[in-house]
């Protein structure tokens, strides 16, 4: 899933289709016209990925995101479900820049097996698994409309009405640094989206968007690495120009590409807000941002799929509370919400204290 440009300045996140001019959740910094321009030019898809065969039962967790509750039209992002009443995803799909987490406010969430069509509407693949739930987005509040200022995380609460999700989906397990995931630096993880791919034509260009999701293994990079450090500087393919600056709050983040530049592997366009996966299964990670400055389709310093220009991801573990403190049915999270009904309720309890103090 080499993602190739989505968006007018932006490598992880398309454009809604149909949204030029209006309050699109992304690119809102460039014209109409030029929005336009771009796609044509681009789709969306994963950089030398595979295509993922029974993706209802591998990766029952993926969802792709609606531009809206009764709508049917591709946000131009991913998502995950991460426990039987919330999702995960970025809080740069709803808006960037100089309208952080804008909107949509709500919308759907489709689930399984499904297909993207050239006109960006999501369709259920017939006969086959399929889920679709209207969720209310929550972004971090800390979110300034910069993905490289960090905090580029957002909950997705799904609305239930009528029981809860299938039995077939599986909630992907996430990483709140309690020994859940392992050791990162080095090891190989795999990212998943329906963001662009390269160009069939040449391998150095972004392509189109795929039609089933995709999943490719990255390598978990180091921080100074010298082709980190250079996406670090630029903070490059969050939104817009505006949601562009040096990165701060590095604990944040995670960078990740292709270690063997021979083989370029990366996210793109449209693989904003998908997860990445470590080997034991764990979510650590979610697509956010990175490849090279400006709008470059094609050879080094591309949007997506240069190595010298790497992915961004936001590292899930680093927000372990904000996820325990709003995701009560995360697993693990009953412990914790115990733990701290217990601690206040020995801060009123005198007798209490003094039992605990052994006093």
């Amino acid at each position: 899933m080499v993602a190739a440009p989505l968006g007018a300045g932006s490598r992880r996140r398309w454009p809604p289709l149909g949204a030029l001019g209006a309050a699109a959740a992304c690119c809102r910094g460039a014209s109409a016209a030029a929005l336009a321009a771009k796609e044509s030019r681009a789709e969306t898809r994963i950089i030398n990925g595979t295509v993922v065969k029974n993706a209802s039962e591998k990766y029952s967790f993926f969802a792709l995101p609606t531009s809206g509750p009764d709508s049917n039209s591709w946000l131009g992002c991913g998502a995950s479900i991460i426990s039987p009443t919330f999702g995960l995803t970025s809080a740069h799909c709803f808006g960037g820049g100089l309208r952080p987490c804008e909107g949509p406010r709500s919308l759907a969430l489709w689930l399984g097996e499904v297909e993207l069509r050239p006109d960006r509407s999501i369709v259920p693949v017939p006969g086959a698994r399929s889920f679709r739930v209207v969720a209310d987005v929550m972004c971090s509040s800390d979110f300034d409309g910069k993905c490289s200022h960090g905090h580029d995380i957002a909950l997705l609460k799904l609305r239930l009405e009528h029981g809860g999700l299938p039995a077939w989906v599986k909630p992907v397990p996430v990483d709140t640094g309690a020994g859940g995931g392992v050791a990162l630096l080095g090891s190989s993880v795999k990212t998943i989206g329906f963001g662009l791919m390269e160009s069939e034509d040449d391998p150095a260009s972004i392509g189109d968007m795929s039609a089933s999701l995709r999943e490719v293994a990255v390598d978990v990079l180091p921080q100074d690495a010298p082709q980190c450090a250079r996406v670090f500087s630029g903070g490059w393919g969050c939104s817009d120009q505006y949601s562009e600056g040096a990165a701060i709050n590095l604990d944040q983040q995670l960078c990740a590409g292709a270690a063997d530049f021979s083989r370029p592997r990366d996210t793109c366009a449209g693989d904003s807000g998908s997860p990445m996966i470590d080997a034991t299964g764990h979510q650590v990670g979610i697509v956010s941002y990175g490849g090279g400055p400006g709008e470059v389709m094609s050879g080094p310093g591309r949007q997506c799929g240069d190595p010298s220009y790497p992915g961004v991801y936001a590292r899930v573990s680093a927000f372990a509370g904000f996820l325990q403190d709003h995701v009560l049915d995360l697993p693990g999270a009953a412990a914790r919400v115990d733990a701290v009904s217990f601690a206040a309720a020995a801060a009123e309890d005198p007798p209490l204290q003094r039992l605990l103090r052994g006093s």
